[in-house]
């Protein structure tokens, strides 16, 4: 099972990144930034990818609902279940870095097992990136709420028996940070209060729970490359499933 973490720039390259995916081939891929308010580039997705995945987004919920789609590679042995896309913090004002804030949730099922990912892309200007300490403001202040919304749905999941395993994926705007200043709502600190092991590139982060195991190296496709016009780095892992407990 291949996973892949592809944020974007409002759509910018979205040609060569649509191809990548193509060439990649990931069972599951999440895109961010693919909702301008008044545009979104989920149709192009959908029509790029064609019958090789099915894009979950929903309109209906807010202004940028449609920022944070998830992919689903179809297969004879894959299908998506159910899904829902939530509003996690509202919009504070401020373009680009504090618009309203979504979650995409998928539960799919793969080879006769459950499972279940979750999106992100939260609020951005909520960390010095020189000093790493948080800074004081409206938008982290939403954005804490947003990220225990994050915990607690995905605590709910952790807690399914039927669900053999979780990913939480997404763009944070947050850096790993020191012991000593780690914000409590940081990432890294909730996947480890989750249970759940995680990698990262800057800001961007793949987590995954028990009953996978890593598989391979773990590929990261850098920004405003030949395979990559974003400004971040792509993340792409590789999963087997974890043996069935007896």
């Amino acid at each position: 099972m291949k996973v892949m973490v592809a944020p974007q720039k409002v759509g910018q390259g979205l040609a060569l990144n649509l191809a990548t995916v193509l060439d990649r081939r990931p069972l599951v891929v999440g895109l961010t930034e693919m909702d301008l308010g008044q545009h979104s580039f989920v149709p192009t997705m959908r029509e790029t990818l064609g019958s090789s995945y099915t894009v979950i987004s929903d309109a209906t919920v807010g202004v940028h609902s449609q920022e944070i789609p998830v992919a689903i590679r179809n297969g004879p042995s894959t299908s998506v279940t159910s899904s829902k896309v939530v509003q996690i913090s509202p919009d504070v004002g401020t373009k680009g870095t504090g618009n309203d804030r979504y979650l995409a949730t998928v539960r799919f099922r793969h080879h006769g097992r459950v499972y279940v990912v979750m999106h992100t892309h939260t609020n951005a200007v909520i960390q010095s990136h020189t000093t790493l300490k948080m800074l004081d403001n409206e938008r982290k202040r939403v954005t804490a709420d947003a990220m225990q919304t994050i915990e607690d749905k995905a605590d709910l999941v952790l807690k399914d028996p039927r669900v053999a395993a979780l990913w939480i994926m997404g763009d944070f705007n947050i850096l790993p940070a020191p012991p000593d200043i780690e914000w409590e709502h940081s990432p890294q600190a909730m996947f480890r209060r989750l249970g759940m092991k995680s990698e990262n590139t800057r800001v961007v982060y793949l987590a995954w729970s028990k009953g996978l195991h890593r598989r391979g190296d773990l590929e990261v496709i850098g920004a405003r490359t030949a395979r990559n016009a974003s400004d971040h780095a792509f993340l792409v892992r590789g999963f087997r499933r974890a043996p069935t407990q007896p």
